[in-house]
Parts: C-alpha cells; sequence; structure tokens
C-alpha cells in the first residue's frame, strides 16, 4: 500500500510511538505526512524530524488518502473522535498502522493473537518457540512495539501481532495465516457499542478477505468463542478450524482435568506433556494459552519435541503474575497487567494465602466476577486503592477483613505487616502479597507497567527497610 502513497497526503492523529514510527516511515517513503496529537512534547518530537504538525481539525480532508489513528482513540462509540468525523465525512480511511504496514509488506507470513485475556502471554511464547528454533521473526502490535519499528521478514519469516479489539476493528483487510482466539469475557464495551459488538470485533481475526487459506484455532472454553467456532464450520472449511480447549475434551488439542496436553486432532488422544510440571507459566489459565499455542505451533511444522523444549526454556512475562521475590517469608507477586475481574480470577486460582491488593479506575462488572471466590479461604485480607476505593471496599468488607488504603505503597505496607503478624500467629504458611488489581491503572499511573513498576521499587524498599528489624 505504502508504494501506492508516493506524494500523497497521510494524515496521522496521535503522536507517541506508535504514530511517530509511521511517520518516519511515511516520510522516508515520499509521502507527504500531517500529523497532531493534543500533547505539546509530541507535537515537538514531531517537529524535530519535520513532520508537517496541524490541528487536523482545520485541514482539507478532501486532499487526504488515508487517516491513520492511534486504536486507542474512538471512532465510533462511544462518540467518534471530531477528526475521525471528519474524515468520514469526506470519505477517507480510517485505518491502523498494522493495517496499513501488512497490506505494504505481503511476502512474510502473520500470526494474530486476540482474546480478552492471555494475548500477551500467548504472542510472547509464540515468538519465544520460533525464535528458539532459529524461523525469523518480530512480534509487536499491542504487544508495546510499533510495527513499522520491526524488521522486514522474508517469505520464511513470521511476524507475531497481538491484536486488541481495537487493532482488529482498525485493520479490516489483513489475513493472518494462523488467527488465535482464546477467549471473550466482557471488557471495552462501550468502545464497541456493548456485548454483541466486542464479540463480533474479536471475530472479525478470522476473516480473510483476499481468500487466503488460514487456519483457525479457537479456544472452546467460553460459550462466546464456542459458538463462534460453529460458526466458522459453516463459513470455512472444517478442516482449517482447529478447537483447542484447557477444560473441555474436543477433536483438537485440549488439557485434562490434571493438567496432560492431548493431541485428539486424529481422535487418538495422545499424551503429549504434564504441564503441572512448568514453574515459568503456572496455573490453569496458562493452560489454556499453551494449548493454542501448540497448536498454532505445530501448523508451522516444529516438532513435538521442539515445541515443548521451547516451552520449557520461556520466561514469564513482567507485571504478569511475575515472582518479584520473598522476603521475611512473605512471597510478592507482581499481577499488575491483571486489568479484569478474568485476568485477576487466573491469580487466584494459582496460589494460596493471598493478601490482595485491589482497586484503580473501575472496569464493567468491577469484580462481580470474583465473590464466588471471596469467601473460599484463598484471600485472607484486602487491600483497596485507587478511584474504586469505596465501591470495592463495600464489595468486600462483609466477607473479607478489609482496608481502604487509598495510595499502593500504603496498602503493600499495611499488607506485609499484617502477613507478618499472621506468619507469626501460625494462621498463614506461605503468605503472598499479590498486586492483581482488575481495574485500569490510568487513576494514579500512566499505565499498567508504571504501577508494577512501583510494587517492585516497593518490595526492594520494603526489604532494605526491615532487614535489620526482622534479622
Amino acid at each position: 500500500m505504502i508504494n501506492n502513497l508516493l506524494n500523497k497526503t497521510v494524515a496521522i492523529l496521535g503522536l507517541g510511538k506508535t504514530g511517530m514510527a509511521v511517520a518516519r516511515e511515511l516520510k522516508l517513503r515520499g509521502v507527504h505526512v500531517i500529523g497532531w496529537d493534543d500533547k505539546e512534547e509530541l507535537r515537538k518530537e514531531a517537529l524535530k524530524i519535520k513532520i508537517s504538525v496541524q490541528d487536523l481539525k482545520t485541514i482539507d480532508f478532501s486532499t487526504v488518502e488515508l487517516l491513520i489513528i492511534s486504536p486507542g482513540i474512538p471512532h465510533t462509540y462511544p462518540t467518534p473522535h471530531p477528526i475521525a468525523k471528519l474524515a468520514k465525512e469526506h470519505g477517507v480511511r480510517i485505518i491502523s498502522d498494522i493495517e496499513l504496514f501488512v497490506s505494504s509488506y505481503k511476502d512474510a507470513k502473520y500470526i494474530g493473537i486476540t482474546g480478552t485475556n492471555g494475548k500477551s502471554t500467548t504472542t510472547a511464547l509464540i515468538y519465544h518457540i520460533l525464535k528458539e528454533n532459529n524461523i525469523p521473526c518480530a512480534i509487536g502490535g499491542n504487544f508495546g512495539i510499533p510495527v513499522f519499528d520491526l524488521p522486514v521478514l522474508g517469505s520464511d519469516g513470521y511476524y507475531v501481532f497481538e491484536m486488541s479489539s481495537y487493532q482488529i476493528e482498525l485493520s479490516p483487510s489483513i489475513d493472518f495465516d494462523i488467527s488465535i482466539l482464546l477467549n471473550i469475557t466482557p471488557d471495552h464495551l462501550s468502545r464497541h457499542n456493548g456485548m454483541n459488538g466486542y464479540i463480533a470485533v474479536k471475530k472479525q481475526i478470522f476473516t480473510r478477505k483476499s481468500g487466503k487459506s488460514g487456519v483457525n484455532i479457537v479456544a472452546v472454553d467460553d460459550e462466546n468463542t464456542k459458538k463462534i467456532f460453529t460458526e466458522l464450520n459453516k463459513e470455512q472449511p472444517k478442516s482449517k478450524n482447529i478447537p483447542v480447549s484447557s477444560s473441555r475434551k474436543v477433536d483438537g488439542y485440549c488439557v485434562t482435568s490434571n493438567g496432560i496436553l492431548i493431541d485428539n486432532t486424529k481422535g487418538e488422544k495422545k499424551e503429549i506433556f504434564d504441564l503441572k510440571t512448568l514453574t515459568n507459566l503456572r496455573g490453569k489459565h496458562n493452560w489454556q494459552n499453551i494449548v493454542a499455542v501448540f497448536a498454532a505451533m505445530k501448523k508451522t511444522g516444529l516438532s513435538t519435541n521442539k515445541i515443548i523444549d521451547s516451552i520449557k526454556s520461556f520466561k514469564t512475562l513482567e507485571h504478569r503474575i511475575e515472582d518479584v521475590g520473598t522476603f521475611a517469608g512473605v512471597q510478592f507477586i507482581d499481577d499488575s497487567k491483571a486489568t479484569n475481574a478474568e485476568s485477576v480470577k487466573y491469580a487466584i486460582d494459582s496460589m494460596n494465602d493471598i493478601y490482595w491488593i485491589i482497586g484503580g479506575r473501575q472496569k464493567e462488572g468491577g469484580i462481580d466476577l470474583l465473590k464466588p471466590q471471596l469467601g473460599d479461604g484463598k484471600i485472607k485480607r484486602v487491600f483497596v486503592i485507587g478511584e474504586c476505593e469505596k465501591v470495592f471496599y463495600n464489595d468486600t468488607k462483609n466477607i473479607l477483613p478489609s482496608y481502604k488504603c487509598h495510595k499502593l505503597d500504603k496498602a503493600v505496607y499495611k499488607a506485609f505487616k499484617l502477613a507478618i503478624k499472621d506468619l507469626k500467629k501460625g494462621k498463614v504458611q506461605k503468605p503472598i502479597i499479590l498486586l492483581s488489581p482488575a481495574t485500569a491503572s490510568f487513576d494514579q499511573y500512566k499505565s499498567f507497567e508504571e504501577r508494577g513498576d512501583h510494587f517492585k521499587s516497593l518490595f526492594k524498599e520494603i526489604k532494605e527497610k526491615y532487614a535489620k528489624k526482622l534479622g
């Protein structure tokens, strides 16, 4: 596509990492770029590389070929951004950087991963396996690396893209060679006009407008994905649709209740590997990620042994049930990436004696999904922070000892002191301070990464402060 944009005008809304990467590439290729961002510091960075910066509300959109917007900017629901509205009124296509990239570099193969939870781990694991086996590959998309900062791969290479619902709806013509859907639970509903809209966008990852013969891998563990798989079997050749499951027997790849990975593609129920032996990918939530990855990697031609060996050497992602360390018998787990209740459920399921830190900017549904777990004995105390402090405190106070802390530092210190006290009294054996917020971070932090980094710094602070006092 880029080759067809020579001397034409492309507008870019949002000049963060992604917008700047697109702007640099287009300018290098002889495209006239006009960029805009509400943040003055980002506009100044664009001017440094001689990108034309103009308020897009004031330009003549009849001269614009494309509008590329950052995924977080709404163009339909709940209310379209004024610039997106202007573009549509002038018939200007609105796309993502990923759409532009894939349409411009068609030689390589593409693997797309989506789902409400588990996308990042699955994406990183696929990339790790390919890299470990010397297959040319690059990772990007919602993973945090702008696609136009990636190397150009040839026909033997794989781009591995984590795809958010925002990116999928802005990339209508991408044909993935391997498409993976992990799960669907309520999230970003206002952006997609409700649950039905959200489900419809997720399903678009399987759309192949060019007629490319791709593979569809669907984890059929929830009713939404199960329904999508049934629809795919009607719409596309059944041979291209592979069901996987971490909780159900399927004619694909599945995991037994005791953690054995099974290949049932030929009806043989062949046992592959005991997932419980993995120390790097703990918990049943990771079984779903692994079974989807295994199915995808088999389609690349890799042997079972190579796939399993690579899974064993994978290092856990930062901020996703990450073991920060243990001090004075108290373990600290950073799960800051758990920004919705479903993600938190996975964390709670995988541990005991939990001193749970929750809160931030509330998402749809709050922690309603987690209420059955509040009284099952795994969680010992709850420490609430952030904008939704009052709501989450009221949700938990009648079930568990709960504390309003507002700030993360107060929550961590209070959790540590009470964990030490309970440990000495024999009320717990291996207390875990778990930051698993079930919320967005934007009330107090720029990102979930910054929130997680603060949690880690507090662990180091506590170690230094109490080292002598606790012996």
